[in-house]
């Protein structure tokens, strides 16, 4: 009889043993996936709406519908560009443009404000039979430049200004404009009084003509006219 109980004992014992070193699985708390929710969606923010997400945005305030790169910085697209030439007529021996050109210059300030990176050439010519040829012609092509930068603000950092004396003459048919003959000018002379605008997206150093283009465009002023300011 006490041999029966002292071996139940021990079996309850044993098994006792046997339930304390069976592993007990921990159960995470279940705050724990809602905490990695919210970090990675923090990580994920796009501030400025660009793309570009702001962990690796490198520009942060980009405005809205602008091209960017992958680090979230502007591109510039290439739109086109600007190839603009104006020629304005003077009385003889004066640097006073006549007041038909003021919306003629509206048109060319507007054009030059849409393309703000092409650069503006002014030369400014004489007839042979004016004198101070070289003062008179500079003096003409400041006369364009003062009229942009002072009444329609266009930088003056764009603009150089060219000498060119009478060194490049006109033919009677080289310039057909409107302007010319609403001043009621005619003869030879009276076209070789004026100065000339052009405006350029591509030309950028009339030392440096690359394309057979400008060099058609821009050669005989490279060659006859000297820049001086």
């Amino acid at each position: 009889m006490n041999i029966k109980n002292h071996r139940t004992l021990l079996l309850l014992a044993a098994s006792i043993t046997l339930a304390g070193c069976q592993t007990t699985e921990i159960v995470p708390p279940k705050t724990t996936p809602q905490y990695e929710n919210i970090r990675t969606m923090q990580a994920e923010i796009d501030s400025d709406g660009d793309g570009v997400l702001d962990d690796i945005d490198e520009c942060p305030e980009t405005p809205p519908n602008v091209v960017v790169d992958a680090k979230g910085c502007p591109i510039e697209v290439d739109v086109g560009g600007l190839e603009m030439e104006f020629n304005g007529f003077f009385p003889p021996m004066s640097s006073q443009l006549p007041d038909i050109y003021d919306a003629v210059f509206v048109k060319v300030a507007e054009s030059l404000n849409d393309y703000p990176k092409a650069n503006v050439f002014i030369f400014g010519h004489v007839a042979t039979n004016e004198i101070n040829k070289g003062s008179l012609a500079r003096n003409r092509a400041l006369m364009v430049k003062n009229t942009l930068v002072f009444q329609h603000n266009i930088d003056a950092k764009r603009i150089r200004t060219y000498e060119c004396s009478n060194k490049i003459l006109v033919t009677d048919t080289a310039f057909i404009d409107p302007s010319f003959e609403k001043l009621n000018l005619k003869n030879i002379e009276a076209k070789q009084r004026r100065a000339t605008l052009k405006a350029s997206s591509s030309v950028k150093d009339l030392s440096n003509l690359k394309y057979a283009g400008d060099i058609e465009s821009y050669g005989e002023y490279a060659k006859h006219c000297e820049l001086f300011e």
